[in-house]
């Protein structure tokens, strides 16, 4: 069958409309993710309290994320896209108020907002099926990629406008104003879903976490790859923290909303390199996707490490763009190795129980970065990251059957 054009789901009135749903909430995302590291740090001056907060934002993943999937197939999608539009809307105007009353209130809307996003995106995801042509499913997925890297690229540049000159505060407002656009648009689809029949109950989750956990410890491939994962996502989590920490204390000066500008352009520079590697990954082949995983892994933890001699911006941010480029050659062949080495019945249950241990992992990783930054100071902290990295790649080489893959 010749391939559908990438452009043609958006022949599906019912798809332009989830399109645009999704550009206009990653925007948002965006804007959200840089007010809110900005709010943090004007509050506490504290690089610690930025990878708490970024630790928060990623623990209901880890407390809520598999539940939330059986959620969605139970619910009509849309009308689950809609109300978790139409919360996230609400909570993120309510942060300006928040943060006056206390750190523990900014971090428990912060909270809040990453748990109703755990069901907005399965429930889009998960729509998608239904509203375009079974030919064009593979042209919607690669769109939906594509859409929001370039939507992320928009996010930052408009979010670091639009906090340098209105303030972190005033940022939420348009944030909120996304969201609420986002929910008008998915509310005119015309598909309708029929909510599952009731699924299984929390003891089947803890089986079949537990049973993907078993099946990974009985395929050597399996549990080489998951643990050299687990403890990469560790460290990866420590360089988003270490990021921050670069755009909000060396590449920032003058008030701390100008200095939004500084972390928009780090993380543009990471956002391009995973463009740039999904791209050239996906034209390398299967072969040897075990060696690509760890020497994409090593090269990360080596270019990131020499971040700490970086003392000028144009110096930084090609380093920052080649991790980018690191990244996705080592997320793309660990997941393509996944998909190989485990029995079709089992992938989901795999798939999960990776996820749960990375999202682990990833909790540390925000807070450990956080603690180093403030005890042995940034540089350091960024050369230890990526050191921490390089070893972890290095002990995954002495694993024959995940080198040899």
């Amino acid at each position: 069958m010749a391939a559908s054009p990438l452009f043609a789901p958006l022949g599906s009135r019912d798809y332009r409309r989830l399109w645009s749903a999704q550009f206009i909430s990653v925007v948002g995302d965006k804007v959200n993710q840089i007010a809110m590291s900005i709010l943090v740090y004007k509050a506490t001056g504290s690089i610690l309290q930025v990878g708490v907060m970024l630790a928060i934002t990623t623990l209901p993943a880890v407390l809520f994320g598999m539940a939330a999937g059986v959620f969605v197939d139970r619910w009509d999608r849309r009308t689950t896209m809609v109300v978790s539009d139409l919360l996230r809307g609400t909570i993120v105007l309510s942060v300006p108020l928040l943060i006056h009353l206390g750190l523990p209130f900014f971090y428990l809307a912060a909270f809040g907002v990453s748990t109703v996003s755990l069901f907005f995106e399965p429930a889009r995801l998960s729509l998608i099926p239904d509203v375009v042509e079974r030919e064009h499913l593979m042209a919607a997925n690669s769109l939906d990629n594509v859409t929001t890297s370039v939507s992320e690229l928009l996010g930052l540049a408009f979010g670091a406008g639009v906090v340098s000159a209105l303030g972190a505060s005033n940022a939420f407002v348009l944030d909120a104003i996304t969201y609420l656009v986002s929910a008008a648009l998915v509310a005119t689809v015309s598909k309708r879903t029929r909510p599952a029949k009731s699924g299984p109950g929390s003891e089947r989750f803890m089986d079949q976490l537990q049973q993907g956990l078993r099946y990974i410890n009985e395929e050597p491939v399996l549990r080489d790859l998951v643990t050299v994962y687990t403890f990469a996502s560790a460290g990866v989590a420590a360089s988003i923290t270490a990021v921050n920490g670069l755009g909000l204390e060396r590449f920032g000066s003058g008030a701390v909303e100008g200095r939004a500008v500084g972390l928009a352009v780090l993380d543009a520079a990471i956002t391009i390199g995973l463009l740039l590697g999904s791209a050239s990954v996906g034209r390398s082949g299967p072969d040897r996707a075990g060696r690509k995983f760890l020497t994409s892994l090593g090269v990360f933890g080596a270019v990131f490490a020499s971040v700490s001699l970086a003392r000028t911006l144009p110096a930084t941010l090609p380093l920052l763009m080649i991790g980018g480029v690191a990244n996705m050659w080592f997320f793309v062949p660990g997941a393509t190795i996944i998909q190989r080495a485990s029995k079709p019945d089992c992938l989901g249950r795999v798939f999960a129980a990776k996820n749960a241990l990375s999202r682990v992992a990833t909790v540390l990783g925000f807070l450990v970065a956080g603690v180093l930054a403030e005890y042995v100071g940034l540089p350091t902290a960024v050369a230890l990251i990526g050191m921490t990295i390089t070893l972890v790649s290095v002990f995954g080489w002495t694993r024959g059957a995940l080198r040899e893959t």
